[in-house]
């Protein structure tokens, strides 16, 4: 999913692109102001579904999910710094391996040092398809995803794993401003909060 990251979001796509345990990239950009999609176009594995306004996160990994016929999905953000490919494949490896449902990728940055709880909500992660298609359309809203797929996956299915790993993400105070970026994650933190009563 990827919403005004045209500045950010080629050096994600040149690691996707290099990741040979990737068969295809899809961006889908939820109602970019910006060129975001014609960036997209650059890339070789790359592919761009284009929503004609914003409609979320989840609805976005959702139309994703939907446009691939893939059994294991990796997610991740369009504004990531330092991932690698062997980052990737670290991530997806333990679920094609049948280790677990689900791995994770905690970022190194410092919020999710800090605060645990909010690091396996990172972004970063494979899955299985099933789990996906099985997760309840109550966490399939905005930011509630990844709180609903660990609740879920830990609940229902054999697990979720994860490790930390040397790299980060843009934050949004300094993509979007400011007052921008403080009401965009305090709006992230209330649709978390309510993943984590939902699951209760």
């Amino acid at each position: 999913p990827a919403y005004d990251e045209a500045e950010r979001i080629a050096d994600v796509l040149t690691v996707l692109d290099r990741t040979p345990i990737l068969n295809e990239v899809i961006v889908v950009d939820d109602g970019s102001r910006d060129n975001t999609d014609q960036i997209v176009k650059r890339f070789n594995k790359a592919r761009c579904l284009k929503n004609p306004k914003n409609m979320g996160k989840a609805y976005s990994m959702d139309l994703g999910v939907k446009s691939t016929n893939a059994e294991i999905v990796f997610f991740c953000d369009a504004d990531l710094k330092g991932l690698t490919p062997e980052i990737v494949e670290q991530i997806v490896e333990p679920v094609r391996k049948n280790h677990c449902d689900m791995f994770i990728g905690l970022r190194g940055n410092i919020m999710q040092k800090a605060v645990p709880l909010f690091a396996v909500n990172s972004g970063e992660r494979a899955i299985r398809r099933e789990v996906w298609e099985n997760l309840p359309a109550c966490f399939k809203r905005g930011y509630r995803v990844e709180a609903g797929l660990n609740h879920f996956t830990k609940r229902y299915g054999r697990g979720f794993g994860s490790q930390r790993f040397p790299y980060s993400q843009s934050i949004k105070e300094t993509k979007y401003g400011v007052w921008r970026g403080t009401g965009l994650r305090w709006r992230m933190n209330y649709e978390v909060s309510i993943a984590y009563l939902r699951a209760m």
